[in-house]
């Protein structure tokens, strides 16, 4: 076989063969099949994981500015003792605090040398900045976007230390160090590579990102400058992300951080998990200082209610409880309520600060409501979710009977009533008012607005009967009903099916008739009781008149014996009359007694 028809054999034996496992993947902007890829490789606009396939990577990835990695819904991404790198990185070491000290490794530097930093902020002389070097030599002052400082090595030295004081309140900081010699030898310290004290690093905006809908597993590995956001699932093992926070694990998502270094981070906090997200944080350490290890924000604080207008307000929440916002409920939507949660601050509800000092939330919300019932206060505690509803406890007042005196009435007449009133809500009412009607028109009734206040007001699952009375200016038959009064116009009409029944209460039937009809009673009735009235009349004229002849007979007889007496002269006065005998026969007046004595008289 000659050689050209060799290479011919082996060229067709290799275009047949199938693809190896370990690919390059630079060309290759959709990976859909499982790989692995153990050569470095660069992806100037990043790369998707799709349709279940696993990528696995072994080597060194550098993703061009504004890169996209995403790994699809089903698909697996996983770092395996690889690097990811962003070539575009925005990052400063941030003076924390007002005193602060920059190590920096100057072994193999000799002689007059200068230190320059380039500085995050272009500086205007007004940060009091003061660079002192451990050598001696110090600038105040400075301004512009770079630092230089000349200072001497002398014949060397491992290192050199920048003793640096400011007074500003805003973070501000070295994006690198280049410290040069005489002989133009060269150190360049970017800013994650800075030691130090009272040294915070801070990044800008991330060089790439990674959009996890499937499952992101980093081992080992080394991830600088991305912006990491899991839906799906997440892990990382003894990792570092540098410049890759913060870590968002968005609601329904998992992630778990064990023994990883997270160092720098582009706002305050290295990891968020946001509303129900699973998140486990062990044996991990942070950016550390005013960034917090980790963070469990809500998307959004909205307090629905059932009372329209009602205050709501929060108590000790967010952050540290630091927060109290409230606002009156109104239309939102389908639903009454407010928005809590304008602030990022109100919406934190569970940390671990960068020293490792756990805490959480434990507030309130209260929804209160002034009415002309009194004033209705619901206080719950402060619920961790993007939308909680909060529903004012409120009575439930319902005339339950109506029970009148008699069935029939006279006109113009008061008609005994009582009703029975019923509060079968979860809330007190201080002062609800009711009032009563005939056919739809206001009832003559005493009280005319029945007011429960007058009663100390009704509590919750409890009833109370009221008298009162009913009066009816004509004739008929009529039916009594009672109930709430009218809410209209009131905080109370947005809840009226809610405080009260949606029709009141109906009595009996009452007949009210005019008096004469009442009274008009059958002639044979009439006589018989004149009849009786008569003969009592006579009788009682009888008794009368036998009295008057018996009082007379009695007075006829005492007359005669006074006669019999005087007729029958006596010798001598009767000693042993009584003196009640004497005292009766007494004259009237002194003057009769003296003109005629008895015996004369005789």
């Amino acid at each position: 076989m000659s050689r050209t028809l060799t290479a011919l054999v082996l060229m067709a034996l290799l275009l047949g063969a199938p693809l190896a496992s370990a690919v390059d993947a630079r060309e290759a902007d959709v990976i859909d099949t499982s790989q692995t890829l153990t050569e470095d490789a660069t992806y100037d606009e990043g790369f998707t994981v799709t349709n279940g396939a696993t990528f696995t990577v072994q080597a060194n990835i550098s993703l061009g500015e504004d890169a996209v990695i995403r790994v699809e819904e089903g698909a697996t991404l996983n770092l395996q003792g690889a690097n990811l790198t962003g070539t575009e990185i925005e990052a400063y070491m941030a003076f924390s605090g007002g005193a602060s000290t920059i190590v920096l490794p100057v072994d193999g530097l000799t002689g007059s040398t200068t230190v320059r930093l380039m500085m995050s902020n272009t500086l205007n002389g007004t940060e009091s900045l003061t660079i002192t070097s451990s050598t001696g030599e110090s600038i105040s002052d400075p301004s512009g976007d770079e630092v230089s400082l000349q200072v001497d090595l002398g014949d060397g030295m491992e290192t050199l230390t920048l003793d640096v004081t400011h007074n500003h309140p805003f973070p501000f900081g070295p994006t690198a160090v280049e410290v040069v010699d005489a002989s133009a030898n060269m150190h360049r310290h970017e800013a994650w590579n800075l030691e130090g004290t009272s040294l915070v690093l801070t990044w800008g905006d991330a060089a790439f990102s990674i959009d996890v809908q499937g499952t992101l597993m980093i081992a080992d590995s080394h991830v600088r400058g991305a912006d990491l956001r899991c839906v799906g699932t997440c892990s990382i093992d003894r990792s570092t992300m540098e410049g890759s926070a913060p870590i968002i694990a968005e609601d329904g998502a998992s992630l778990s951080i064990r023994s990883s270094l997270i160092l720098g981070s582009r706002t305050d906090e290295d990891v968020v998990a946001v509303d129900d997200a699973d998140l486990v944080y062990e044996d991990s350490t942070g950016t550390g200082g005013w960034t917090d290890a980790w963070i469990r924000r809500l998307s959004g604080r909205t307090v629905t209610t059932n009372m329209p207008g009602a205050l709501v307000s929060g108590s000790d929440l967010g952050y540290k409880g630091t927060k109290s916002p409230n606002a009156f409920a109104e239309p939102m939507g389908d639903e009454v309520g407010v928005d809590l949660g304008s602030s990022e601050m109100t919406r934190i509800v569970e940390w671990l600060t960068g020293d490792g000092v756990y805490g959480k939330e434990e507030g309130t919300m209260t929804v209160t409501a002034t009415t002309g019932w009194g004033t209705f206060v619901t206080t719950v505690p402060a619920e961790w979710a993007p939308t909680s509803v909060v529903n004012l406890e409120l009575p439930m007042i319902e005339v339950v009977a109506i029970e009148v005196e008699e069935r029939t009435a006279t006109v113009n007449e008061s008609l005994g009533v009582m009703l029975t009133v019923r509060n079968s809500g979860s809330a007190d009412a201080a002062s609800p008012v009711l009032e009563c009607t005939v056919d739809g028109e206001a009832a003559d009734t005493s009280p005319s607005y029945i007011q429960l206040s007058t009663y100390g007001g009704l509590a919750a699952g409890s009833e109370m009967d009221i008298p009162l009375t009913w009066r009816m200016a004509s004739d008929g038959a009529h039916v009594l009903s009672c109930g709430i009064i009218d809410l209209s116009g009131t905080p109370l009409e947005a809840v009226e099916d809610l405080v009260t029944s949606d029709t009141g209460v109906t009595g009996s039937e009452v007949s009210w008739t005019y008096a004469e009809e009442v009274e008009e009673t059958p002639l044979v009735t009439i006589v018989i009781a004149l009849v009786v009235f008569l003969l009592g009349v006579a009788g009682i004229a009888r008794v009368a008149a036998a009295r008057t002849e018996e009082n007379e007979e009695a007075l006829d007889e005492a007359e005669d014996a006074v006669e019999e007496d005087a007729k029958v002269y006596p010798e001598t006065t009767d000693e042993a009359s009584t003196e009640e005998e004497q005292a009766s026969e007494e004259p009237e007046s002194d003057e009769e007694s003296t003109d005629v004595a008895p015996w004369d008289e005789a």
